[in-house]
């Protein structure tokens, strides 16, 4: 421990060595470019740390460049808003009108639109391949479509044309058509089962991995049959074709882009799990039209769109 004796005899020292100027502060250190360090008006110091700085310094720094952040953002229509009792009230003073920018801005993207696989990409791809063509030779495994419109199109490569927004648009379209069906037997099926928010979210999932469009559905295949299975008295021929009637519907009124092969690969998407779907719930598919007239076709006399029975033969009911 060091005594205070000691201690005054070493600042005496020290004095003595410095000299008559030794109360002045020191020279600030000059930067890499020879420059000594600006000096703010105001008083201040030399900080070995942080050069010259004023009073209240670096908290006037932050209010400036707060300031200037603040300029670029822009103004949040939600300020004073506060989660209260009188929230609901209060909100209703907000615009929730959008900027006329946006307005300007199209709704979906040009693409191509990055892909991934996702957890029933390979599977879809690997079924549709057993049921259309018996083999799995000469078939791409890209996600990325070609762009020459000559050339084939995968179910698997849909994403990279459609993007997220359309497929989640033409979802929640066919969602609008089936939960205000005038078939109650139909709407039923649906209603009882799970809420519109959800049935738009879990088939839009399933498209988006399934298309191309990364790992949005987990469980796969396994989950999907564990849904249908809870509805499976609903999972009929009748049922398939008012499906397939609305799901035409929407793609009349859907945006597919400007790729004409989009609709055909959709359709022929649908028409395979169909397929898929009869051979584990025991219904007959024969009679379905995913194209073309006959059961599954909106427009046809007779159709349950129309007012009718849907066109099915007898023999499939």
């Amino acid at each position: 421990r060091i005594s205070r004796s000691h201690s005054l005899k070493v600042k005496a020292s020290m004095s003595k060595r410095q000299g008559p100027d030794s109360s002045r502060s020191p020279e600030p250190r000059r930067g890499a470019g020879g420059d000594a360090p600006k000096k703010l008006s105001g008083k201040g110091g030399w900080s070995l740390l942080s050069g010259w700085t004023k009073s209240g310094g670096a908290q006037a720094l932050a209010q400036s460049e707060a300031a200037s952040k603040a300029k670029e953002q822009p103004g949040n229509r939600y300020k004073g808003v506060t989660r209260s009792t009188s929230f609901t009230s209060q909100m209703r003073e907000v615009s929730l009108e959008q900027p006329a920018s946006a307005k300007k801005k199209q709704f979906f993207g040009k693409g191509p639109f990055p892909t991934h696989q996702g957890y029933v990409t390979e599977n879809a791809r690997m079924y549709w391949c057993e049921e259309r063509l018996g083999t799995f030779e000469g078939v791409p495994e890209e996600l990325d479509a070609v762009t020459d419109y000559e050339k084939p199109l995968y179910h698997w490569q849909l994403f990279s044309v459609l993007g997220e927004a359309r497929i989640l648009a033409l979802v929640t379209a066919f969602y609008d058509y089936v939960y205000s069906d005038p078939n109650a037997w139909f709407r039923k099926a649906f209603t009882e089962a799970t809420s519109k928010e959800m049935a738009i979210f879990s088939q839009s999932t399933f498209w988006l991995d399934a298309f191309g469009g990364g790992m949005k559905y987990p469980g796969g295949y396994h989950r999907s049959r564990n849904k249908h299975g809870f509805i499976k008295e609903h999972m009929t021929t009748k049922a398939a074709v008012r499906w397939i009637e609305l799901m035409r519907l929407t793609l009349d009124n859907a945006d597919l882009g400007p790729d004409p092969r989009v609709r055909g690969v959709l359709e022929d998407f649908v028409e395979v799990h169909m397929l898929k779907y009869a051979s584990q719930f025991g219904f007959d598919p024969s009679c379905l039209r995913v194209t073309g007239h006959g059961p599954g076709n909106p427009y046809d006399p007779g159709s349950f769109q129309q007012g009718g029975d849907g066109n099915i033969p007898p023999e499939f009911l």
